[in-house]
């Protein structure tokens, strides 16, 4: 059936959701999207996937096709990131939910694994503290003389793979120009915040880590720091891919979904095991 779209509404706010139609009586994955992007994001990971595990991805609110929050406001700090994630989770009925997410959702999946009852979580190009945004910058990603898609194309694509395709570069740097200020500004604000580094040792669920390289932004040694962090967690796999950057699951998701299927199967037929590396 391919991959069909509807909405959903949350706290008084429509969602626009995604699925790929999979097995519905297996494992359900729950993807989050990338600063100021949209969850076109997970297309070919779901296309790949399909047969195996039901996946849902979804806009958050003033991305893509889902409406703001009342007056025109955006989330701006991850503690209402979270409880917004969760709430489209419950709303979407989803029991024992395994989310992924990459770069500002790679960052929350360990925060919805300290205060949610998740499965498993998979964060890629994710960490627990990222304060890496000059304030300067924040300020002006909303300004009524700056246009944010130009002045950020440059910037993100210095994150960007050296081995992604064409086809793949350009798909990222169209994500790009459909930015909207405002809602990027309060991204790159929350994710400028992040800190989660005190309630590591609360994660206990399964934890899968795929990190491309290349990322200037968040690099591979934030994300060993973070995994150093995960003191009470017995199931971590780290998948470190050499070549690719910041946006993994657009530039590699072949590879992507190949080591998230090794986890989830590893995790359904194993249960705990020791840390992998």
């Amino acid at each position: 059936m391919g991959i069909n779209g509807f909405y959903i509404t949350v706290s008084g706010i429509k969602i626009y959701c995604e699925t790929n139609n999979g097995p519905e009586n297996g494992d359900t994955i729950i993807c989050l999207h990338t600063a100021g992007r949209e969850n076109r994001q997970y297309h070919d990971m779901m296309e790949i996937l399909k047969d195996k595990y039901q996946m849902i991805s979804f806009d958050m609110p003033a991305h893509g096709k889902s409406w703001p929050l009342a007056g025109n406001k955006v989330i701006n700090n991850y503690v209402d990131y979270g409880k917004f994630v969760w709430a489209v989770i419950e709303e979407l009925g989803v029991k024992d939910p395994i989310v992924i997410g990459c770069s500002m959702g790679g960052n929350i999946v360990y925060h919805l694994a300290q205060e949610y009852p998740v499965k498993a979580i998979c964060s890629m190009q994710g960490s627990d503290y990222t304060p890496t945004i000059d304030e300067k910058i924040l300020e002006l990603l909303n300004h009524p003389y700056v246009n944010p898609q130009h002045s950020h194309l440059e910037f993100s694509e210095c994150l960007i793979g050296s081995a992604t395709t064409q086809e793949r570069r350009d798909f990222i740097l169209w994500g790009v120009m459909q930015e909207i200020g405002i809602t990027k500004q309060g991204d790159l604000t929350q994710y400028n915040g992040f800190d989660v580094r005190e309630k590591m040792d609360q994660v206990t669920c399964p934890v899968l880590v795929v990190h491309g390289l290349d990322d200037k932004i968040a690099t591979g040694e934030m994300a060993e720091a973070t995994m150093s962090r995960l003191t009470n967690c017995k199931t971590i796999v780290y998948r470190p891919i050499e070549d690719y950057g910041h946006f993994i699951l657009v530039e590699n998701p072949e590879l992507v979904s190949v080591y998230l299927d090794e986890f989830i199967q590893m995790i359904d037929k194993q249960g705990k095991v020791e840390v992998l590396n």
